[in-house]
């Protein structure tokens, strides 16, 4: 594989659509020249494979004046790759819903676009004529971006959110490639682990104090929270109450996640401690398939567990599903999505699945679901949740996604999650705490990261470092107002 460009380049997202039609040990050669001249973008690419020679050459009118420079950039990139596509579909045809967007954030675009001055007309001809974005992607893109921004507005001066990684799971599944650790491993930890986060969250509470900032959001995810013992919750949520002011907390999510790991006596506590929003997460509804990814639950713990969370007083709950699992057929996955409405949870998010490099299923032979049938899936997800009133309002794409596809987070009118929205706009600053965590300092245009240690046992040996970290944020913040 050799890939020459002239004039510009855009090498990872070349490489990334590379991958989509080839393989990358494939005697492949491609060339691409880019001109912009007159207002007008050329572009010729130029493909030999097997011996015989395949060429795309892309015209487009664009006027960068008064364009912002990472707008152009974005336009100069899709139009390399918009070519290339054109090329390699003389050779293979691949299906591509969202066609050369390439970003993990689709929705922002649009947003961007929206707020640039362009009316819905010119933003859609953009998702077209560049990026060839299908009609029901450009749907999709538009309805998440308007819902987001409602959110996004929404966020209160000088607040934060706070994030507690809990790196504790009951068995590790096939596709997880999450901070997290086997608790037949890692159990024993668990008391010294919680002992420190309690500690972290004291100092926390004194840099967020010395920011002059207050928390709007709390989200507790991991691994599985609620692999801890109902002790160890209690005494998260006790130390959390004594250290904020939860009457300015909008939303306090818990990843109950695997319903193995939920009792009455969690929710409860959960509940008691201030938690007004859940995950309860089947990932399908297939039994068949839940054994084949090292899921212990059955489909009917799932039901069990809505209905006690539901008894408990929760009033805003989030399943996931996963579109594409190991061997499961579209009708698998109607199946399970049909169930799961039937609950009728607040909120539904459905994720492509995702072939993650730490993930056990990158060395299984197991079937996962072509192109046309994850498409199909989403597609089917999409229809059903706009008839059942819940709009998309959080999305985001990953790497070796299936199908170049999403995962899309629907939600019933007053139930969209705000720390979703925050975590992938970046729009707020939000504080990591606990194992894995990745702190982000919002300062204007500009993000910084301070990250925590992932493994439970390095966090516990390593916690004076933990505390400097939080000092940092502080260092951060006091360097950016002097300069």
């Amino acid at each position: 594989m050799l890939i020459i460009q002239n004039g510009y380049e855009c090498d990872y997202e070349m490489k990334l659509f590379y991958k989509l039609y080839f393989d990358m040990n494939e005697d492949i050669y491609v060339y691409s020249n880019f001109e912009y001249k007159d207002k007008v973008i050329n572009v010729y690419t130029e493909i030999i494979y097997n011996g015989d020679t395949y060429f795309d050459d892309f015209y487009y009118d664009f006027d960068t004046e008064n364009q912002k420079a990472q707008f152009i950039k974005k336009i100069f990139t899709a139009s390399c790759t918009k070519s290339f596509c054109h090329a390699a579909e003389k050779i293979k045809h691949i299906n591509l819903p969202w066609g050369v967007m390439c970003g993990i954030r689709p929705a922002k675009i649009v947003r961007e676009l929206m707020e640039e001055g362009y009316s819905d007309s010119e933003v859609v001809e953009i998702l077209k004529k560049i990026y060839e974005v299908s009609d029901e992607k450009i749907d999709l893109a538009y309805k998440v971006a308007k819902n987001e921004k409602i959110l996004l507005d929404e966020i209160g001066e000088n607040s934060v959110s706070i994030y507690i990684g809990i790196p504790f799971c009951p068995t590790r599944c096939l596709y997880c490639s999450f901070v997290s650790t086997d608790i037949r491993v890692s159990g024993k930890y668990m008391d010294p682990f919680v002992d420190k986060l309690l500690l972290e969250i004291d100092k926390t509470a004194e840099v967020i104090d010395k920011m002059g900032a207050y928390v709007e959001n709390i989200y507790i995810g991991g691994g599985t929270p609620t692999t801890l013992e109902t002790h160890h919750l209690k005494a998260i949520f006790d130390r959390l109450k004594e250290n904020f002011d939860f009457s300015k907390i909008k939303e306090f999510t818990l990843e109950a996640g695997r319903p193995d790991t939920i009792t009455k006596d969690k929710l409860y506590e959960a509940k008691q401690g201030g938690v007004n929003r859940i995950s309860i997460n089947p990932q399908t509804m297939n039994e068949q398939t839940l054994k084949r990814v090292g899921r212990k639950h059955t489909p009917d713990m799932v039901r069990k567990c809505f209905e006690m969370a539901r008894k408990m007083g929760f009033d805003n709950i989030n399943m996931d599903l996963i579109a594409g699992l190991p061997e499961e057929t579209v009708d698998m996955f109607k199946y399970s999505l049909d169930e799961v409405i039937k609950l009728d949870p607040e909120n539904i998010t459905v994720h492509s699945m995702c072939v993650k490099r730490a993930a056990s299923l990158r060395f299984s032979d197991a079937e996962l679901a072509k192109a046309n049938d994850m498409n199909e899936m989403l597609s089917y997800t999409q229809k059903h949740m706009e008839k059942t009133g819940r709009k998309p309002y959080y999305m985001y794409r990953q790497k070796n996604i299936s199908g170049n596809l999403e995962n899309v987070g629907y939600a019933k009118d007053g139930c969209m999650s705000t720390y979703n929205i925050n975590i992938m706009e970046e729009k707020q600053t939000i504080i990591a705490l606990g194992g894995g965590g990745s702190t982000k300092i919002v300062m204007d245009d500009r993000i910084e990261r301070v990250f925590n240690f992932k493994d439970p046992l390095e966090y516990i040996r390593r916690f004076d470092e933990i505390l400097k970290k939080k000092d940092e944020i502080l260092d951060i913040l006091a360097g950016e107002k002097n300069g």
